[in-house]
């Protein structure tokens, strides 16, 4: 069985006492990455890093607190491909202002659109405060909603 699971749910408190919430993502398959697949997930994400846009916020104060994209390939426990996980992490999404995490999970959806491309023969699930963010297979693309 082929799974891949994202997961947008509410995290702990922030640094400001404000509640974060934070995209999770699992890919889970059969057969681990090539390394094609995996040079092609990495070009992915380089193309939608937002490390511009941190370092602005992070010496003016303006713009949005974004934060990098974080993830793992092929995740193994010692020698061990473990339950299928092909790839898997979590990104905090960004909340400086009113707008900020809509613009963060449309972001990061069309990043992991793009991801779920790249990597056959999985299945996906995307959820935001364990509300599912459906896939439209005609436009091949997540498809949030507020």
């Amino acid at each position: 069985c082929i799974t891949l699971k994202h997961y947008l749910t509410l995290n702990t408190n922030d640094k400001r006492g404000n509640v974060a919430i934070s995209l999770y993502y699992t890919a889970r398959r059969k057969k681990s990455l090539s390394p094609q697949e995996i040079s092609a997930v990495k070009e992915i994400v380089q193309r939608h890093s937002v490390n511009e846009h941190i370092e602005k916020y992070l010496t003016t104060g303006n713009g949005i607190n974004w934060e990098s994209f974080n993830f793992t390939l092929n995740a193994k426990i010692g020698n061990v491909f473990r339950k299928g996980i092909v790839f898997s992490g979590s990104t905090k999404l960004p909340d400086s202002n009113e707008e900020a995490t809509w613009i963060g999970v449309q972001h990061w959806c069309q990043c992991l659109s793009e991801i779920r491309a790249a990597l056959t023969h999985c299945e996906w699930h995307v959820a935001v405060d364990d509300r599912g963010i459906p896939w439209d297979a005609e436009a091949k693309a997540y498809a949030p909603t507020r």
